[in-house]
């Protein structure tokens, strides 16, 4: 008897792609999925939809087990080098039990909280609230 294998008898291992190989797959009339493994895959839109190049990461939520993908972004601004890198990033922070979205908002948004309290931002919404009253008071109305 040979080795055993975990999983279902259709899951394969993805082979791993090289940017040779996703510059010359071009978009056809379907949508092409190519497959990098651990989750990340390169989607090429159909011809019809523009033939654009997206990354995107597969993964089970954390707490609910259930099956999710997040955009990466487009190739090739975001290069296969950085795609992997996103995903063993995201691997990492599933395996603390982290959602990677949830972990991307909270880092938008604490980001957010912290450029919003600057005094280019305190000014400019001073500015937006008092400014037409110091028009109005310097007769430029």
């Amino acid at each position: 008897m040979g080795p055993k294998t975990e999983g279902p008898k259709w899951a394969k291992i993805a082979k791993k792609l090289t940017d040779t190989e996703i510059k010359s797959t071009k978009p056809a009339d379907k949508e092409i999925n190519l497959f990098d493994g651990d989750g990340l895959i390169l989607r090429i839109a159909p011809l019809a939809k523009g033939g654009k190049k997206n990354w995107y990461f597969r993964y089970a939520v954390p707490v609910s087990k259930k099956r999710t993908k997040m955009s990466l972004g487009t190739y090739p601004h975001l290069t296969l080098a950085r795609a992997r890198a996103l995903r063993d990033e995201y691997l990492s922070l599933l395996a603390n039990g982290i959602d990677p979205q949830v972990h991307n908002n909270d880092k938008a948004n604490a980001l957010k909280n912290a450029t919003e309290h600057t005094l280019q931002a305190v000014t400019r919404k001073w500015l937006d609230e008092k400014g037409k009253d110091l028009r109005y008071l310097s007769g430029s109305c």
